[in-house]
Order: C-alpha cells, then sequence, then structure tokens
C-alpha cells in the first residue's frame, strides 16, 4: 500500500454554542501495487460514503423521544426532514412488539389518528404499557390481529377487559377473550352523567330571554351545578358580577334548581348516581336507581343504558380498574398530531407513538461543577 494523497469531506457535526459545526476531515487514499485499487481510511466519527457525523444521528435519535416538529429536530441538527424521517423509520422498525403473552387486564378504547380514520388501542391496565395501535376498529380487524398474533392459550388467560359503553366492540371481545369480564369505565360512567345535567341545564336556559336574570343564573355558573350539593360553599359570600348580587355558591344554585322542579329533581338523581360510581358501590347504585322519577328525558336515557349495562357496572365495583391511564395515553398521542399538527403516514405515527412510549430517556440535573 502506497500514500495516494488524501479526499476532503465535509462532515456535520452537532451546534457548538448554539452555531452550526463543520469538521473538514481529510481522509487519507491508499494504492494498492498490486492491483491498483485505491481504498479510503475510515473513522469511527462517521459511517463509509456518509456526510453526517455519528453524533449527530444519535442526538436525532434521541430529540425523536421529545414531543417536537422533525422539522425543528432538523434545522437544529443541519439535516434535511428525509433524513429525520429515516432515523424515524430506522428506530422504530428496532422497537416492534415482541407479541410474547398478554397481560391478565386490558383496557381498550378507540382515538382519531390519520386523516379522520378512528383506531383502535389496548394496553395493559397494571403497567399502562402499549400492547398494540391498529391503524382501524373494524371488528374484523381487531379479530385478525389477535388471532394472528396471540395464541388461544393466551387470550384466555386474559380475564378483565375495561372499555366504554361502546357496544361495538362486545361481540369481538368476546369471541376472543371467552374468559374475560367486560368492566365499564366508571369515568365515563360520571361523563355520561354529568353531561345529561348539562343538556338539562341548558334546555331549560333557552327558556328565558337572555336578558333576565334566571338566563344568567344558569349561563354563565354552570360549574357550579356540576358539582355535588355538600361540595358547595355554603358560608363564604361571592360578589357574582353576572347577577350583580352577593351570594354565597349554595344560595345561587339553590335559586338556580328553583326555577324547575324536574331540573332539582335531575341535579339531585345525578349527583346522587355519580357519588355511587365514584365509590364503587352497586348497592347504593341500585338504591338511586328505584328513586329516580320526575327527571329530564335526557338523564332518563342515561338511567336505561346503565340499567341495560348492570352487569358491566357491577364488575367494575369489584375492583379498581379503570381507564385512566389510556384516556392519558391518548391525550399525548393527540398532543404529538398537534405539534406535528397531523400525520397523514401512518407508519411514521405509529413509529413515533412508539418512540414516545417505549424509549426512556433517564432525566439529569444540571451540572453545577
Amino acid at each position: 500500500m502506497n500514500h495516494n494523497g488524501h479526499k476532503t469531506v465535509v462532515v456535520r457535526l452537532p451546534r457548538v454554542s448554539e452555531r452550526t459545526t463543520l469538521l473538514v476531515l481529510k481522509k487519507q487514499r491508499f494504492r494498492c501495487q498490486n492491483c491498483g485499487k485505491t481504498l479510503l481510511a475510515q473513522t469511527p466519527l462517521i459511517q463509509k460514503q456518509h456526510q453526517i457525523s455519528e453524533n449527530t444521528l444519535h442526538a436525532i435519535d434521541l430529540a425523536l423521544t421529545e414531543d417536537r416538529t422533525m422539522s425543528s429536530i432538523a434545522t437544529q441538527y443541519n439535516v434535511s426532514t428525509n433524513t429525520v424521517c429515516r432515523r424515524l423509520t430506522l428506530l422504530g422498525k428496532e422497537i416492534q412488539p415482541a407479541y410474547n403473552g398478554l397481560p391478565r387486564q386490558l383496557c381498550i378504547d378507540e382515538f382519531r389518528s390519520t386523516g379522520n380514520q378512528m383506531s383502535f388501542i389496548a394496553i395493559d391496565a397494571k403497567t399502562h404499557d402499549i400492547v398494540t395501535i391498529l391503524p382501524g376498529r373494524k371488528n374484523a380487524d381487531i379479530k385478525r390481529f389477535f388471532r394472528n398474533h396471540y395464541s388461544n392459550k393466551n387470550r384466555r388467560n386474559v380475564k378483565a377487559i375495561v372499555m366504554d359503553f361502546n357496544s361495538q366492540y362486545e361481540s369481538a371481545i368476546r369471541t376472543l377473550f371467552p374468559n374475560a369480564k367486560l368492566v365499564a369505565d366508571n369515568f365515563h360512567l360520571v361523563q355520561m352523567t354529568l353531561r345529561s345535567l348539562n343538556q338539562t341545564r341548558v334546555q331549560l336556559m333557552k327558556q328565558f330571554k337572555p336578558d333576565t336574570r334566571e338566563y344568567r343564573l344558569l349561563k354563565f355558573y354552570w360549574r357550579f351545578y356540576l358539582k355535588s350539593y355538600d361540595s358547595l360553599e355554603s358560608t363564604e359570600v361571592w360578589w357574582f358580577s353576572h347577577l350583580k348580587d352577593r351570594q354565597t355558591q349554595e344560595q345561587l344554585v339553590q335559586e338556580g334548581l328553583g326555577l324547575s322542579e324536574q331540573f332539582m329533581h335531575t341535579y339531585f338523581s345525578a349527583h346522587q348516581l355519580v357519588k355511587t360510581f365514584q365509590d364503587r358501590d352497586y348497592t347504593g347504585f341500585l338504591e338511586v336507581l328505584g328513586r329516580v322519577e320526575n327527571v329530564s328525558p335526557q338523564l332518563m336515557t342515561t338511567v336505561k343504558t346503565f340499567i341495560h349495562r348492570k352487569r358491566l357496572i357491577k364488575n367494575m365495583t369489584h375492583g379498581t380498574l379503570s381507564n385512566g391511564p389510556i384516556e392519558g395515553i391518548n391525550r399525548k398521542i393527540k398532543q404529538l398530531k398537534r405539534t406535528a399538527y397531523g400525520y397523514k403516514n401512518w407508519e411514521h405515527f405509529i413509529y413515533r407513538i412508539r418512540i414516545e412510549f417505549l424509549i426512556k430517556v433517564e432525566k439529569k440535573n444540571p451540572i453545577r461543577k
């Protein structure tokens, strides 16, 4: 081997003092005396025939674990967005799920993903790890996925599945997981009850003119009607500017409930139901159902739904499971979409979700000395 000059390569490094950093690297060229072929010296700083350093690529991987747009990452590290997309795909393929078993308890839900389609998501109810995310929510797709990736023995080990009252999934779940009990999510039960109460308030409010005290009483202080009567402030007097009056919260709600007997019955029945859901008291729930009378059509429709799904509500009262963890995951997924102004590519979207939730980066305190 003989020295045969050098080749100059401009290598992109991570920023130094917030300035773009380029390394002008001269690679030694060698020539074989026997065959006449040439080769270049290599360095661990950069891969062969590349212009982006390994440190920069690793920094891009680390930035992908944060809630940031790919264009902002590309700008920071002086690369193209296509380079960031390639690193996203490479990293996403390395963290594919193992499909080596199912947890005993699952939470299932759905969220809006790419475009306007709804996607199915399932997580471990105890560890809150993501089990799967499917691009669609059709029963046929759900059945095909679980049958292809998990054995019948694994599916029979699932003992409980927490879900809302979406009846679409019930038939598929009972087929796939024959030993699992369906558990109602108490968060959705409370939400359904208070939504019915709120709809009743709005319907009553529209019976009055906007410039009347009754309208303002129901319009601007709606939050107080969503609180239970016992949690209202009964001693401290507040100034309510829309009413130009000083009252306690309890007096304000009493005045609002006095506008309609049906609204009053709806208010107390709704909050009694909410209390039983929060306490997971099935006996109390049945007692409240027996006392429900003279309530609004909105709450009566919700009560009929509860009666139809009493078995799921009973299963909910026997444990502490809820869909709270999966709602938190859905919230983070929505934030990822919001930051990126939406995703068109399902593959990029699912890779970004896996990187966000599966790669844990240790947080370090600032170094002072």
